[in-house]
């Protein structure tokens, strides 16, 4: 049973999810758009020259943000820091889907430590806890729930912010938004706190940073990462750069993923998942993200499945389900090869994606992942959390109830 909630999330509120419909609209964007990335740092000598740059910045103290299973890998940073000149610290507190209590201890922190720079070093929650914490320390008053996109937050007063991810898929370095966790309520929900300062300032894109990922986690991002880019290129939000970024990314992942599953010590296979990545993370930042992420934040939250997994069970139904008011599906299935009329093109596409799940080991519906006395009594739940999900408002299609319904079962049981 879901509890009252104490925290009101923007998303929450009716008139603010019908504003940012309308403000992505494709018509809006032509009165005003921005597209916003880091510095990205790539290859084997990213961190050396990234430490190099710090120090030529008259960076003097780095706070390093990490949990206690990369603490190694942490180590490398803070001595290639210290190597340069840079004081470093490595707090290794983070937890797994960023609960709010976590990232308020690490600024308390970054408050005794007073850094400069702030370098996570990690996956997807170790960068949202970094960019959370960040706020907290620059702006010790912020209240993360009710983040205002359109004013200004006053950040890199004290610090930048700089990330080197070791997983190749929440493309965190390169977005403008943490996931964090409200356990306010039960079962817990992911919101997303949300700001254009938000972006970091450097991302460093190493492959030894990832070359030790195992073949699960491997998968599991990279999926998350397939999603983002699919996804964004099908919302009505995207634009012209996200869109080249995304089919990019796309095809990146289709052609090297298997390759890096059947040769996981390749630095080059590696680093070309990073890139693809990082610019599926580019592109969803900048051109939005809908339902594929509405559903895998659920099915994780709910179900208690990996981000990854989740991601990339939805994205064919998503597909399907996006084509019934929307034929974007077709300007993707030409540039992954595919040409017919609309009804074989869309089957032929969502059979793309079918097709490469088996190839790869992936699941290819939700009951490959959960049991269905656990879907079935959490069913409910799980239809009313995706239609809260701030990611909605960014999708071509707005579901009712009972399509979003509709919609979870078809992706329970495998019917496209």
């Amino acid at each position: 049973m879901v509890e009252e909630k104490a925290i009101v999330w923007p998303m929450d509120v009716p008139l603010l999810r019908t504003i940012s419909t309308t403000a992505n609209a494709p018509e809006a964007k032509i009165l005003v758009n921005a597209f916003h990335l880091p510095k990205v740092i790539y290859g084997l000598a990213g961190l050396q020259i990234f430490v190099g740059t710090m120090a030529q910045m008259g960076r003097k103290k780095a706070f390093i943000v990490t949990d206690k299973g990369l603490k190694a890998l942490a180590g490398t940073v803070e001595k290639a820091l210290k190597g340069v000149g840079i004081e470093a610290e490595v707090n290794d507190e983070t937890e797994p889907e960023v609960p709010l209590h976590v990232p308020k201890r690490i600024a308390e922190h970054m408050q005794r430590s007073m850094p400069d720079l702030i370098v996570s070093v990690g996956g997807g929650s170790v960068m949202d806890t970094a960019k959370v914490s960040w706020i907290l320390y620059e702006v010790p008053d912020a209240n993360l729930t009710a983040i205002d996109p359109m004013k200004p937050l006053g950040l890199r007063k004290k610090a930048l912010l700089a990330c080197i991810p070791t997983t190749a898929g929440t493309g965190s370095e390169a977005t403008n938004v943490s996931v964090v966790h409200d356990e306010s309520v039960t079962p817990a929900r992911k919101e997303g706190v949300l700001h254009g300062e938000l972006y970091p300032d450097f991302a460093v894109l190493d492959p030894r940073f990832v070359v030790r990922m195992p073949r699960d986690l491997t998968l599991g991002t990279a999926l998350d990462a397939l999603s983002h880019a699919v996804d964004c290129y099908l919302c009505r939000s995207s634009n012209a750069i996200s869109d080249a970024l995304a089919l990019k990314a796309t095809k990146l992942i289709l052609q090297y993923l298997p390759l890096v599953l059947e040769r996981p010590d390749n630095l080059q296979l590696r680093l070309r998942t990073q890139i693809a990545a990082m610019m599926a993370g580019a592109a969803f930042s900048n051109g939005g993200i809908g339902t594929t992420h509405a559903l895998a934040h659920n099915i994780g939250a709910i179900l208690g499945i990996h981000h990854g997994m989740a991601c990339g069970v939805t994205i064919p139904y998503v597909i399907n389900f996006y084509a019934q008011v929307d034929d974007k599906y077709i300007l993707l299935a030409e540039e992954l090869g595919i040409k017919g009329d609309p009804k074989t093109t869309l089957k032929e596409l969502t059979g793309l994606f079918f097709d490469f799940y088996k190839k790869i080991g992936a699941p290819v519906c939700l009951r490959d992942l959960v049991e269905e006395k656990t879907f079935k009594e959490r069913l409910e739940t799980f239809v009313r959390y995706a239609l809260m999900d701030p990611t909605g408002p960014m999708a071509p299609r707005q579901p009712t109830y009972e399509e979003m319904k509709e919609l979870i079962e078809n992706m329970y049981y495998g019917r496209v």
